[in-house]
């Protein structure tokens, strides 16, 4: 029997995750193992090293050579620098001048060059869970054991936010253009049972909403999703497909909670990761949920997406395994499950097709 893909919708679960600096950083841990964190608490701090920018000063001033420079540099070896800064000319106001093209330090002036090191950006990885550190990596991050709900997507943009949970208006995110509503959803996290549309972004981006949880997205949109600040966890796929009831009425329970979003991008070579959104709950005296289940054939009973045309996005319950292979509509004989359907039909598919839910 095949091993499915399991992608989990669980009302309450344990999960443990990885809270990571970049491997190309130089950072430092802040936190011991056995210690609990909260949501925003940063629990390892760093930099990724800067690049280094040549100028070829002689050019630019038209200098005859090198040694002319000396006598036209204006900061010093050591200095911050800040974009558009002029380095050196005859006269710091006009004429000739070479300019810093970043945010740095002035490392280096030599030879008829300057050297400019960016400004390298400050790394703070933060929890974004409420639970216990259960082990350290020195100089790169944690992993976190937390309680709560768990929802896997089938897309994200490659964000991560924290922000309340809040439904979308009642028509749609285009009422968030109201200006009155702005202070309402600035920072937060919207679930939509809609399609995301271009007017969808700009209302995302324009009204400062931290992140959003939808089922689908127009596949014209996906760049500019990518270069968005706001995370979006799509939980169907792309086009015009809406959000199943059961997701949906699940979310809606955990309105007004805090919500991490971990809008991964997908990755070609990484299929244990998915993006999710996690909602932190309190753990209950002697109750330990258990954690998601993968690596495990189907059975009868579990619980089913369908991940290709012409029900893409239907949700389901097997209702039968049958042991030899079926003849289905493209003439071709393959394993398939007996479908129960949400909307009472009853289908049979081929189980490449298939995915687990909420285990």
């Amino acid at each position: 029997m095949p091993y499915p893909e399991h992608r989990h919708m669980l009302a309450w679960t344990t999960v443990r995750r990885e809270r990571m600096l970049p491997e190309t950083a130089v950072g430092v841990t802040n936190v011991v193992r056995g210690k609990t964190v909260n949501l925003r608490d940063v629990v390892a701090r760093g930099s990724v090293p800067s690049r280094f920018l040549f100028i070829d000063a002689m050019d630019v001033l038209r200098l005859r050579t090198p040694d002319e420079l000396d006598s036209l540099i204006i900061p010093e070896i050591g200095e911050e620098v800040v974009e558009g800064q002029v380095l050196a000319g005859r006269r710091p106001d006009k004429g000739r001048r070479v300019f810093s093209p970043v945010n740095g330090i002035f490392v280096y002036a030599g030879e008829g060059r300057l050297i400019v090191q960016e400004t390298p950006d400050v790394i703070d990885m933060e929890a974004g869970l409420v639970g216990n550190v259960v082990d350290v990596y020195p100089n790169r991050g944690v992993v976190i054991e937390a309680y709560g709900a768990l929802v896997q997507g089938v897309w994200g943009n490659g964000k991560r936010v924290i922000g309340a949970l809040r439904r979308e208006p009642e028509d749609g995110l285009e009422g968030v253009f109201d200006e009155s509503l702005e202070q309402r959803y600035s920072g937060t996290v919207l679930l939509t049972g809609r399609s995301l549309k271009a007017i969808s972004l700009s209302v995302i981006e324009n009204q400062g909403i931290g992140g959003v949880i939808a089922p689908s997205m127009d596949p014209t949109l996906i760049e500019q999703a990518r270069h968005m600040q706001a995370a979006i966890l799509l939980t169907e796929g792309f086009g015009d497909m809406s959000m199943s009831s059961r997701l949906y009425t699940m979310l809606e329970e955990f309105v007004e909670r805090q919500v991490t979003i971990d809008a991964i991008q997908p990755d070609r070579w990484e299929d244990v990761r998915r993006p999710e959104a996690f909602i932190n709950l309190p753990a209950r005296s002697g109750d330990r949920p258990p954690p998601p289940r993968v690596g495990r054939p189907f059975r009868v009973g579990d619980q089913v997406r369908l991940t290709r045309a012409p029900r893409a996005g239907s949700v389901g319950e097997i209702t039968n395994l049958p042991k030899t292979p079926q003849l289905i509509d493209n003439g071709l004989r393959v394993l398939c499950a007996q479908i129960a359907l949400v909307t009472g039909e009853s289908a049979l598919v081929p189980l490449a097709n298939l995915e687990v839910l909420g285990k």
